[in-house]
């Protein structure tokens, strides 16, 4: 069995687990650039920070002291950080950087407070809004945003629609979805495609492949991560399978301006196909 699907049977395994860990998840993804971390000892991490919290957090706190508490420690004590500055380093998409680093993009911001509120028996989800990954926390009475990117600032309803406005193109109009909770399946492959375009950001095709391999694993019937494995595939000589997933493309898309590329690609494979 090769690592790749080595891995994507990990991952599934994991998703199918009830009691999934989302730092375990994102810690599997950490391994396409890291084949030999330890996740037992990256989790140690988790165990520590919960430990750190658990005995700041008052029992009769209200979530929004508990939501305090937590970016308190983690973003102005511990100076966790969306990295601005480099926001498309390919290592703010691996939690043990960003564990070791203290610096990361929402997703992966989002990842590890998550993980922590879990843990101290805050009840989260991650909200991914166009533009910008949230975290929801709630209880029976209350509910709040949580920007982890921009210090762990608490949002109101009305605030995330406000920071939606001025991150996303003005074609895109508001709809109250956007703030509906997505599982552990969406924010592994969102993950996995924010990595997917920093790697072809930085020509890096082979490891684009690894990924949209795997994310065509989670995603089985996404056609347009089956042509994209097929236009990489093409450019780093995976030819028999470009040419399955472009086909499997073109009868579900034949028309547009990508049917026009994949079948310009496909052509050419095929053609060359003959001569082997």
């Amino acid at each position: 069995m090769g690592a790749g699907l080595k891995l994507l049977r990990t991952i599934q395994k994991e998703l199918n687990n009830t009691s999934v860990s989302l730092a375990t998840l994102g810690l599997l993804v950490s391994t396409l650039e890291y084949p030999d971390i330890d996740i037992d000892d990256e989790l140690t991490s988790f165990r520590q920070l919960e430990s750190v919290l658990s005995r700041r957090i008052q029992s009769n706190s209200s979530l929004l002291q508990k939501l305090n508490e937590i970016s308190e420690y983690l973003f102005l004590e511990l100076r966790f950080s969306g990295n601005i500055k480099n926001y498309y380093d390919h290592k703010n998409s691996f939690i043990n950087e960003v564990l070791n680093r203290r610096q990361g993009i929402p997703i992966t911001l989002a990842i590890v407070y998550m993980e922590i509120a879990s843990r101290l028996g805050i009840d989260v989800a991650g909200i991914g809004m166009p533009g910008h990954f949230l975290v929801r926390a709630n209880d029976e009475t209350e509910t709040f945003y949580i920007d982890v990117f921009n210090k762990g600032t608490v949002l109101s309803k009305v605030e995330c629609e406000e920071m939606f406005n001025d991150h996303v193109s003005a074609s895109f109009t508001w709809d109250d979805r956007y703030l509906l909770p997505v599982d552990d399946r969406y924010i592994i492959v969102r993950l996995l495609r924010n990595l997917k375009y920093i790697y072809l950001s930085e020509d890096k095709s082979k490891k684009a492949y690894e990924v949209i391999d795997l994310i065509v694993g989670l995603e089985p019937d996404n056609v347009f991560e089956i042509r994209d494995r097929g236009m990489i595939g093409f450019r780093i000589g995976h030819q028999k399978q470009s040419i399955e997933d472009l086909k499997r493309f073109l009868e579900k898309e034949p028309v547009g301006r990508s049917a026009v590329e994949a079948s310009s690609v496909l052509e050419l494979l095929e053609r060359n196909h003959k001569k082997w």
